[in-house]
């Protein structure tokens, strides 16, 4: 008996460089042939090209960047009659909006990953009006995909959903056959990397605190910080690295296409975020066997295991880090213990494998209950 494989079409309010996008362009490269995938989403580079060639542009729409807009969901209303969409699977805020309000003019199945709760930087008005809408949403919502525990106990916390309709699938990554070894620690400079979209949530600015530190420590010459990546917020911290004489120590890279070559080159991977879904960058630092300094905030905080495969700093604290930096590249059995450690933790629980498995089981399980 041939299987019927369900349309899914997939929302996204990002198509540029970061983690989300990544996600959805590993999940639909690895199911395309037991799904029939549509995806709605802006014309950022580089993704919307990546989707493009994945799926045919027959089966995209252009929705904009971060933005509502009546139109685009009037669009998406008559995309889904068209193309005889059975489940809607929406990636972050702005996508969920869409399609939580398809579902009050269509009878299709609604999964939403959310990538992150992030309520922090709201005033109390906007967190309140945010949560309001929220359980609502959740209303018209048939399942809640989170990408950590931690985001799981954030989810519970503020009360968007039933806890039937939660399920947990954490982010994964490639595992690639080569890992770093004993150059990398032996680098001078050592090479500490960074990847970041330079926005509020990824702090990048608190990359200016640490290495006044290691310069205060007089050990600033031994360490450079490369930070890949773009954000509305580069032009504000590529002029805190002037102002405070780091240009030659920060050095911001862009974006990059290879990052494996990056992670392979370097000493130590360090975020600097004030929150985190299931962070990217993270994982795919561990699956190349780095060790990672983290804040310790939520999503970092689930994944880093302190002194095991990484260390965890209060965000408070940016001194901290540095005497953590300086410490590893003192201690080289430290080091790869880390190493080590960091490696065989993504090989055992951040394989895109198992996130694959574990999607494709959730699409199957709510198409077969329409």
């Amino acid at each position: 008996m041939i299987q019927v494989k369900p349309n899914i079409l997939v929302i996204t309010s990002r198509s540029d460089y970061g983690g989300g996008p990544e996600h959805i362009f590993k999940l639909v490269s690895n199911l395309k042939e037991q799904v029939g995938f549509y995806i709605a989403a802006p014309t950022d580079y580089p993704y919307y090209d990546k989707y493009s060639k994945l799926i045919g542009k027959e089966n995209m729409l252009i929705i904009p960047h971060r933005k509502f807009r009546l139109f685009s969901l009037y669009k998406l209303i008559r995309f889904v009659k068209k193309k005889k969409i059975d489940i809607i699977h929406s990636h972050g805020k702005g996508a969920g909006i869409y399609s939580r309000l398809i579902r009050y003019f269509i009878n299709v199945k609604v999964i939403h990953t959310f990538h992150g709760i992030h309520v922090d930087n709201y005033n109390s008005f906007q967190k309140s009006l945010y949560l309001l809408l929220e359980r609502l949403f959740a209303l018209r919502t048939d399942k809640f995909i989170n990408v950590s525990q931690g985001e799981n106990v954030l989810t519970k916390k503020y009360h968007i959903a039933s806890s039937d309709k939660l399920i947990v699938i954490e982010n994964g990554v490639e595992i690639p056959d080569i890992k770093v070894d004993d150059k990398n620690y032996e680098q001078n400079p050592k090479i500490i990397v960074s990847f970041s979209r330079f926005d509020h949530s990824k702090n990048s600015e608190l990359l200016v605190p640490i290495a006044l530190r290691l310069k205060e420590l007089n050990q600033i010459d031994n360490f450079k910080i490369l930070v890949y990546g773009e954000g509305p917020d580069q032009n504000k911290v590529k002029e805190l690295i002037a102002i405070n004489g780091l240009p030659e120590y920060i050095i911001l890279k862009g974006t990059t296409t290879e990052p494996d070559k990056v992670l392979l080159s370097s000493f130590c991977y360090i975020s600097t975020s004030r929150w985190e879904g299931m962070p990217l960058g993270v994982l795919e630092a561990y699956a190349h066997g780095l060790p990672v300094i983290a804040t310790n905030v939520t999503g970092n905080f689930n994944i880093v295991e302190n002194n095991t495969d990484g260390f965890l700093f209060d965000i408070s604290r940016p001194y901290d880090a540095a005497e953590l930096i300086i410490d590893l590249s003192k201690n080289k059995t430290l080091w790869k213990r880390l190493s080590s450690n960091s490696r065989l933790k993504a090989e055992r629980n951040y394989s895109i494998n198992r996130v694959v498995a574990e999607t494709r089981e959730l699409y199957y399980k709510i198409y077969n209950l329409r």
